[in-house]
């Protein structure tokens, strides 16, 4: 292989390195360097250097015909008689497509004809081979990388690993933002912490209506299975949210965090079954769980 073919291969190579170093970059270090302003500047200036390199090799093409005009013009040539110029394009593009001029066909004709076409014997465009070679060399590396050393995990694997980690992100991450909690996620909660919490809020404002007990007052018994408004963690959240104007029950979501919501519904969902000291009559209808309905989040 000559000078050429190398030079190819490391202009090939170098996108190739720098796409899987991007790939190997965590997802936080590529919002990051698209984040960061600098580097769209420093992006911007490579560009503009770029362009100004182009400009600069025009301007060298022009000042060389005007040299070659000049030396033309001195030497006493016609105009067919001035030598031309290949540009840079033109030599590196006959360089990568290593292309027989049309002129010189007859020095690569084959003895196959066919219906008076004749087939030529070109050789592969260097750029073509470039490719071809690195692609066995990334092939090997692969399959030494993943399937011999099983240094790393296959797709499939790699897809599970992160679907794995990202459970236990969004399980980290609901577990300090309480105040996400809404109607279409919340749960029953039973660690001491949450339940004390919830009985302490309960006492404060919801004892006035219902006992301390909870054995229900001008609002109803929430220790018997008769709900009014539906008694899973879902309903009883939903009606401390919003409330039941229509039966004098404010709406508590002005006046409490979702969190705090959730640990009350699970304080009042907590004292099912208790005996109060004086019990209101079960008002509304019963109610009987589902077998995975209260499962709880520690």
């Amino acid at each position: 292989m000559n000078k050429k073919f190398f030079t190819l291969l490391l202009i090939a190579a170098l996108p190739l390195f720098g796409a899987m170093a991007y790939m190997r970059m965590p997802d936080e270090a590529v919002v990051d360097l698209l984040a960061d302003g600098t580097n769209w500047l420093i992006f911007l200036l490579v560009v503009l250097i770029f362009i100004s390199a182009l400009r600069m090799f025009s301007y060298l093409n022009q000042l060389q015909d005007m040299i070659l005009g000049q030396q033309a013009e001195e030497a006493g040539l016609s105009e067919e008689e001035i030598p031309s110029r290949v540009s840079w394009w033109s030599n590196f593009y006959a360089q990568m497509t290593d292309a027989v001029p049309v002129e010189n066909e007859e020095q690569i004709m084959t003895d196959h004809e066919y219906d008076g076409i004749i087939e030529l014997d070109n050789n592969l465009p260097p750029w073509w081979k470039a490719g071809f070679y690195l692609g066995i060399v990334f092939a090997v590396i692969y399959l030494m990388r993943y399937h011999v050393l099983q240094l790393e995990p296959l797709s499939a694997e790699s897809y599970a690993i992160e679907m794995q980690e990202a459970e236990e992100s969004i399980k980290e991450y609901l577990a300090t933002a309480k105040d996400l909690v809404d109607e279409n996620n919340v749960q029953y909660l039973t660690d001491a912490a949450a339940l004390n919490n919830g009985a302490k809020l309960f006492a404060q404002n919801c004892a006035v209506c219902h006992a301390a007990d909870g054995g229900g007052g001008v609002g109803p018994n929430l220790t018997d299975p008769y709900w009014k408004h539906g008694g899973s963690i879902v309903d009883v959240f939903t009606t401390i949210k919003y409330g039941v104007p229509t039966m004098g029950m404010i709406a508590w979501k002005d006046n409490l965090r979702p969190g705090e919501l959730q640990e009350v519904a699970s304080f009042v969902l907590s004292i099912q079954g208790e005996t109060p000291a004086n019990p209101k009559e079960a008002e509304g209808e019963l109610y009987i769980p589902a077998g995975d309905e209260l499962a709880a989040v520690e």
